[in-house]
């Protein structure tokens, strides 16, 4: 009987870790897998460049278990942006397609599609990606907890750990080896929490880079009288979003790959 161990070291090569660098900084990442010779991700996976000052790309992928095998190529982001040939915005099934001739020529694993509706409520899954932008393949089981449409999106709930930067990563069916789904996001329970904690530390440190531009000529004992509170509060918000990455409840979603197929060359 084939384990879903033999089913990661027959497939593992067709997962791609999406490393985005600025002056040799990593400044995001995500997961991407290769399907009928072609690139798949998310789309918001895909457009991080235009919210960073990036100027390489550097795909990834670990053949074996063994980290030191880990094998890549790196393009400019310029050319990356050349390779897309179809995709959705994040709003809607939030998937991108690269030709990206540097991949293929690796003879990487093919991932199949195949319909989710194949699926049911509580069978087993796989992910597979890249999470917390580590280097190594990270595999994750789980089950599928539940289906639903959401603005004509069809949407697989996972009962699994999904974690920053699995995002464009694939929901595999572990009988088959296909691809059902894209790993899309997380769900802690407290995203507006989140968003309302950092908002406040957002607006307090604006107002306290304001309030020292504006005294700057105040100085008690070579410190400037609102740096300590300045320093407190952005401590305070990188914290916070350390906190918000690492926040897991075993929840994920995925979009159902049925959406990507008819812009997918060599679908039917």
């Amino acid at each position: 009987m084939t384990t879903v161990a033999d089913l990661v070291e027959k497939i593992r090569s067709g997962v791609i870790h999406i490393e985005y660098s600025s002056h040799g900084k990593l400044v995001g990442s995500g997961t991407g897998f290769m399907c009928r010779d072609h690139l798949i991700t998310n789309n918001h996976v895909y457009q991080i460049a235009l919210q960073s000052i990036v100027t390489l790309v550097k795909l990834a992928w670990q053949p074996d278990a063994d980290v030191a095998s880990r094998q890549e190529v790196q393009m400019r982001i310029v050319e990356f942006k050349r390779q897309f040939i179809g995709g959705s915005d994040v709003n809607n099934y939030d998937y991108a397609i690269l030709n990206v001739p540097q991949l293929v020529a690796r003879g990487l694993y093919q991932f199949e599609p195949a319909d989710h509706m194949a699926k049911r409520i509580s069978d087993p899954i796989v992910i597979l990606g890249f999470p917390f932008d580590h280097q190594n393949l990270v595999c994750h089981s789980g089950t599928i907890s539940s289906f639903y449409r959401n603005n004509g999106v069809d949407i697989i709930q996972l009962d699994a750990s999904v974690n920053p930067s699995n995002s464009g990563g694939p929901l595999v069916d572990p009988e088959t080896g296909a691809v059902v789904g894209i790993v899309t996001r997380k769900g802690t329970g407290l995203t507006c929490v989140f968003d309302e904690l950092e908002a406040a530390l957002r607006q307090n440190i604006q107002y306290l880079e304001a309030t020292r531009a504006r005294t700057e000529g105040a100085m008690v004992w070579n410190m400037h009288p609102v740096a300590p509170a300045l320093a407190s509060q952005k401590q305070i918000f990188h914290l916070v979003q350390e906190i918000r990455r690492s926040a897991n409840v075993g929840i994920g979603y995925a979009f159902s790959i049925q959406h990507l197929l008819r812009d997918l060359p060599g679908a039917e």
